[in-house]
């Protein structure tokens, strides 16, 4: 618990954790757009606009995610530092923007490197967030600025006294990239590129949900430890997405929709299965649980079965909440990797149905929605000896009281 309090509240990577969080709802949108240039009935596209018009809707989202978390990180980060939000965000923004080499176009001038805006930048977006904003509350601590007197408007304060660490940030990124010539963001990228490819690997997989299952064992919640992977799976996604929409298969499985949909089905621990069998237990403790518990697990809400149970420290019931993931792990990358399913290629909202999310994020494919049914068909018989064991001790406490 010490240890995951403490990395949840390490600043920079709360404020990453948060950035990401804030790009989330343009690429739901993203999504949206790219479900419709491809939708899962054939029959809508004469009712929708044409695919490239859907295709510029994804790319305007999904495919500059890159600017929008970074803003975000900027701004997280700078309510942290108590720096000033608005300088924080436009410096980080051409703090990234410098990072970029710049392409020659067939007309004579200079364009942005799109791939490096969206999925394929997030690292150096968010250490540029993070360069900036450190830089300007350092300035800030230090009362480093051109402070206004004789009653200036509160913005041109603001202005003038981040017009030093903007200019600093802005001329060390500007000498080292485009005099010197280092390439600053293929560096960061290069840094992060064996932790995005490990996390694609069978054994990262099954990391993932072993972690996830063993915290939640022990009454921790797991999300200040796995949300050190959301900008890498956001930015799977993001790859996987742009690949779709230029008509390439989507082919990263380390996104969370993986796991929401394929693995977690009702939530952590595959507990959709235990839902559904509580709903026919014979103590009444197990059965009172079922009902209160059942449509939340529907929608891949789960605390009142860890704590109602309860699962939670409960050894009892730790085998099938540890092992069913990993089946479920197992299956899954199979299915994917071997092509009989399409990999997830669309966020879509993580409260709905598994059946449903499964079908709507891999670009309506119903096979996988029957990798889905076969996933919670083997958890739910992983389940069945141990829920079936835990009722009888239950009913035969009921009984001698």
């Amino acid at each position: 618990m010490r240890a995951g309090e403490a990395l949840s509240k390490q600043p920079h990577l709360g404020s990453i954790r948060d950035g990401v969080v804030g790009s989330l709802p343009l690429i739901l949108l993203g999504s949206v757009f790219l479900l419709l240039a491809a939708p899962p009935w054939p029959g809508l596209a004469r009712f929708l606009p044409n695919v490239d018009a859907l295709r510029m809707g994804t790319r305007a989202c999904a495919g500059l995610v890159s600017i929008y978390a970074c803003a975000a990180t900027a701004l997280a980060l700078a309510k942290r530092r108590a720096a000033d939000p608005a300088a924080s965000v436009t410096t980080a923004l051409s703090v990234f923007m410098l990072l970029q080499h710049p392409s020659p176009l067939a007309a004579g001038g200079l364009g942005l490197p799109i791939p490096q805006l969206g999925a394929g930048g997030l690292f150096p977006a968010f250490a540029a967030a993070i360069f900036a904003v450190e830089t300007i509350a350092f300035f800030e601590r230090r009362k480093w600025n051109i402070q206004l007197g004789g009653g200036a408007p509160d913005a041109v304060v603001r202005s003038f006294a981040a017009l030093l660490p903007a200019t600093t940030c802005v001329l060390i990124v500007w000498t080292v990239v485009h005099v010197a010539g280092i390439d600053l963001a293929n560096v960061i990228g290069a840094i992060f590129a064996p932790l995005v490819r490990g996390s694609e690997s069978l054994p990262a997989l099954v990391l993932v949900v072993l972690i996830d299952s063993s915290l939640y064992l022990v009454g921790v919640h797991p999300f200040s430890v796995l949300s050190a992977a959301k900008p890498i799976w956001l930015a799977q996604l993001a790859d996987n997405m742009a690949a779709v929409a230029s008509g390439h298969p989507a082919h990263n499985l380390a996104t969370q929709e993986f796991f929401v949909w394929f693995v977690w089905q009702g939530g952590s621990g595959g507990t959709l299965a235990l839902a559904i069998q509580l709903l026919f237990a014979k103590s009444k403790q197990l059965k009172l649980v079922g009902r209160a518990g059942f449509v939340p697990a529907v929608f891949n809400i789960n605390e009142p079965l860890l704590f109602g149970v309860p699962v939670v420290l409960n050894g009892r019931l730790a085998v099938p909440f540890i092992v069913g993931p990993v089946v479920s792990v197992l299956l899954a990358y199979a299915a994917m990797k071997g092509g009989l399913v399409n990999v997830p290629s669309a966020e879509v909202v993580w409260t709905l149905p598994a059946p449903v999310g499964a079908f709507l994020s891999t670009g309506g494919d119903v096979r996988a929605v029957v990798l889905q049914m076969v996933n919670l068909v083997i958890t739910s018989a992983l389940w069945w000896p141990f829920v079936r064991r835990y009722d009888r001790v239950l009913l035969k406490a009921e009984t001698v009281e």
